[in-house]
C-alpha cells in the first residue's frame, strides 16, 4: 500500500472514532434528558432542580466534545493497550459511622439504622413597643417600651436505634422554672408498626392547629396569630399515634394527653385530660411549584368543677410580639367541666406565592358551680355557656423564587426548614433567600359573661434567610385593642439552628 493510501485510511478512522464519540454522547444526553424528565414528571425533583442538572449535564457534553476533538491521532502498535480498571471501593461494615453535616451535624451508620444529631437554637429578639395613651392608661403602662431577650435558647439531641425506635431530648434555657431549663420535646417513638404505623410517647406538642405544628424556628413571622392562644399549652405528657396514607398525601393523628408543668408533670385528684386529633391533606402537591392543604383539628378538653377539683381554663394573649408588657385580652380564670375546640385550616403554595389562614372556636361547658374559701364553700349560679373566636390569614412571597412547597413535610402535615437556592456568600455572590410576608389575624373572648375583650392585629415582616440555619428576620406590628386603642411594635430577631 503507499504512503498516499495509507494516510488516507488512517484520516478516515480517525473522522470515524470521533464520529462515534460524538454521536455516543448524543445519545448519552438523550437518555439523561429523559430521566431528568421523568424525574419533573414524577415531581421527585423541582424545576430549579432540573434546570440546575439539565445545565450540569449540557457542560459535561461539551467538556466530553473538546476533550474528543483534541485527542491526538492513534498510534499503531503491535499489541492492544492494556487499560487499568480501578478496583470498587470497599462496602462499609454496618456497623461502621459516617459523619456529615445537612442543615446540621449527623453521625449515622453505614446501614442506617442508628442515627445521632445535636438540636441547637439560638433567638435574640429586640423591641420597641409604643401603646397609645388610652391602652397605657387602661393596662397601667408608662411611657415607650424597649427592650432585648432570649426567646429561646435550646439544645437537645435526636437520633435513632435499631431502625424503627426514634427519640428527642431538647431543653430551654431561656424559659426557666424554678431556676431549671424547662422540657420542650421529650419523647420516644416506634415506626413501622403494622396497622398504626407510628406511635410517640413522652412529652409533645398535641396535634393541633397548621400555624402550631410549624416548627418555633420556621414560622413566617417572629410569633404565632393570635387565635394560637387557643392551643395553649402546646405541649403536655401523653401518647399519640401518627398515620399516612394515599402516598403521604392524607394524614392523620390523634392522641391523648394529660394536662402537665413544664417539666411533664401532672399528679392529683383532678383529671385534666386532652383527646386531640387532626387529620390533613394534600389535593395538590407538586414539589418546588404548587400545593393545596387542607386540615382539621379537634380537641376535648375533659375538665370537671367540684369543691375537691376547682378545674378552671383561661385564654389570654398579647398581640404577636412577646416582648409586649402585658395581656391586651384575657378571659381570667373560667369555672369549667370541659371544652371543646375546632379549627379548620387551609394553606395554598402557587411557586413563590404562599397564603395560609385558619379559624378557631373554643365552646365552654361553663359550670354553674362556684367555690371559695377553705374548706371549700360552694353556691349555684344560673349562666351561659361562653365559645370564644378567632383567626388569621396571612400572605408571603419570594423575592428569590423559593417556594414553601419544596419546605412541606408530609410527615406532619405542616411547613418546615426553608432552605435558600443558593446560601449567602460574604463575596456578594449569592445573598441568600428573602421573604416579604403580611398577616391579619383576629381573637374575641367577649362571649356571656366573659368579657375578656377582643384584639385584631396587622402584621408585616422581612425574613433574610442566609442559608438553611441562620435567619433575620424584622416585624412591624399594629395592634388594635377593641374599645380601648391601639399600638405600634417593631421588632427583629437573629436565629441560628440546626
Amino acid at each position: 500500500m503507499s504512503t498516499g493510501r495509507l494516510r488516507l485510511v488512517v484520516g478516515l478512522a480517525c473522522t470515524a472514532v470521533l464520529t462515534s464519540t460524538q454521536t455516543l454522547h448524543a445519545q448519552e444526553d438523550r437518555v439523561v434528558d429523559q430521566l431528568l424528565n421523568i424525574l419533573r414528571q414524577n415531581k421527585q425533583i423541582s424545576d430549579q432542580q432540573y434546570r440546575a442538572l439539565k445545565q450540569k449535564a449540557e457542560d459535561e457534553r461539551q467538556q466530553d466534545l473538546h476533550k474528543a476533538a483534541a485527542l491526538p491521532p492513534p498510534t499503531p502498535s503491535a499489541s492492544p493497550a492494556v487499560v487499568a480498571v480501578a478496583p470498587p471501593p470497599p462496602t462499609p461494615a454496618p456497623d461502621s459511622f459516617r459523619a456529615y453535616f445537612k442543615n446540621g451535624f449527623v453521625l449515622e451508620s453505614a446501614d442506617g439504622n442508628f442515627r445521632f444529631a445535636p438540636n441547637v437554637l439560638t433567638q435574640v429578639d429586640w423591641n420597641v413597643s409604643d401603646p397609645s395613651s388610652p391602652v397605657k392608661d387602661v393596662f397601667h403602662l408608662d411611657g415607650t417600651s424597649t427592650g432585648v431577650e432570649f426567646r429561646r435558647a435550646r439544645l437537645g439531641f435526636t437520633g435513632l436505634v435499631f431502625g424503627n425506635i426514634d427519640f428527642k431530648f431538647e431543653y430551654d434555657f431561656a424559659q426557666n422554672s424554678g431556676g431549671q431549663p424547662a422540657f420542650k420535646d421529650v419523647y420516644m417513638g416506634m415506626n413501622k408498626i403494622p396497622f398504626v404505623q407510628y406511635i410517640r410517647v413522652g412529652y409533645f406538642k398535641e396535634p393541633f392547629s397548621l400555624d402550631e405544628q410549624i416548627p418555633d424556628t420556621y414560622t413566617t413571622f417572629m410569633e404565632r396569630a393570635l387565635p394560637n392562644a387557643f392551643a395553649q399549652p402546646d405541649r403536655n405528657t401523653g401518647f399519640a399515634v401518627y398515620q399516612n396514607y394515599f402516598d403521604q398525601r392524607m394524614l392523620f393523628a390523634a392522641g391523648g394527653f394529660r394536662l402537665t408543668n413544664n417539666f411533664g408533670n401532672g399528679f392529683g385528684s383532678d383529671s385534666p385530660y386532652d383527646v386531640t386529633a387532626r387529620v390533613t391533606g394534600l389535593p395538590m402537591y407538586e414539589i418546588g411549584e404548587n400545593l393545596i392543604h387542607l386540615g382539621f383539628s379537634y380537641s376535648h378538653k375533659f375538665r370537671h368543677y367540684s369543691p375537691d377539683s376547682q378545674e378552671t381554663l383561661a385564654y389570654a394573649s398579647r398581640p404577636e410580639s412577646h416582648l409586649f408588657p402585658v395581656n391586651l385580652v384575657n378571659t381570667g380564670n373560667v369555672n369549667t367541666n370541659g371544652a371543646d375546640l375546632l379549627d379548620p385550616e387551609i394553606a395554598w403554595v402557587h411557586g413563590p406565592f404562599s397564603a395560609q389562614g385558619e379559624y378557631m372556636w373554643t365552646l365552654v361547658d361553663q359550670s354553674n358551680l362556684q367555690c371559695s374559701g377553705s374548706p371549700p364553700k360552694c353556691t349555684t349560679v344560673g349562666l351561659s355557656n361562653p365559645s370564644f373566636g378567632g383567626g388569621y390569614i396571612e400572605f408571603s412571597y419570594f423575592l428569590t423564587g423559593e417556594s414553601r412547597s419544596s419546605f412541606y413535610d408530609v410527615r406532619k402535615g405542616a411547613f418546615d426548614r426553608v432552605v435558600p437556592i443558593n446560601s449567602f456568600t460574604i463575596d456578594g455572590t449569592h445573598w441568600g433567600a428573602w421573604q416579604v410576608a403580611a398577616r391579619y389575624s383576629y381573637l374575641n373572648l367577649d362571649s356571656a359573661k366573659v368579657h375578656g375583650g377582643a384584639l385584631d392585629d396587622i402584621t408585616g415582616g422581612v425574613n433574610w434567610y442566609l442559608n438553611g440555619v441562620t435567619r433575620i428576620s424584622v416585624n412591624y406590628i399594629w395592634a388594635h385593642r377593641e374599645s380601648v386603642g391601639d399600638s405600634n411594635i417593631v421588632q427583629g430577631r437573629f436565629q441560628l439552628a440546626f
